[in-house]
């Protein structure tokens, strides 16, 4: 039994040794691209990635500056205010109701853009 054992722990020495023994060496190729990688963290300091960056910011201005200007208009002319509260009045019964899907169609803002002097 210690004779079998013996052979057992001879042969994992072997075995494990090999792992530390330096393999044959092969030639390594180097290949270089002349075209630019994406870095990842380092891409937002690109100037590509700054212009996206300004574009996405002022559509998001003008979107918010056309939705002012029409609460704005709508706040003057009292027709305009009548049909907007009609509007949340039935959404909000919607939403009483359960119909959050029905409620979500509901178009508040028209998307027309109102001109108004002095803001424009």
């Amino acid at each position: 039994m210690k004779f079998i054992a013996t052979i057992l722990v001879a042969a994992a020495a072997v075995q494990s040794a090999s792992a530390f023994v330096a393999g044959p060496q092969c030639q390594r190729t180097v290949v270089s691209s002349s075209t630019q990688q994406s870095m990842g963290l380092f891409d937002f300091f690109s100037e590509d990635a700054r212009k996206e960056r300004e574009a996405k910011k002022q559509a998001e201005v003008e979107e918010q500056e056309k939705l002012q200007r029409e609460i704005i208009a709508r706040r003057s002319n009292p027709k305009k205010m009548e049909e907007y509260e009609a509007k949340v009045r039935v959404r909000r019964a919607l939403r009483m109701n359960g119909e959050d899907d029905a409620a979500d169609a509901i178009d508040i803002y028209n998307g027309e853009d109102e001109k108004i002097v002095g803001l424009n």
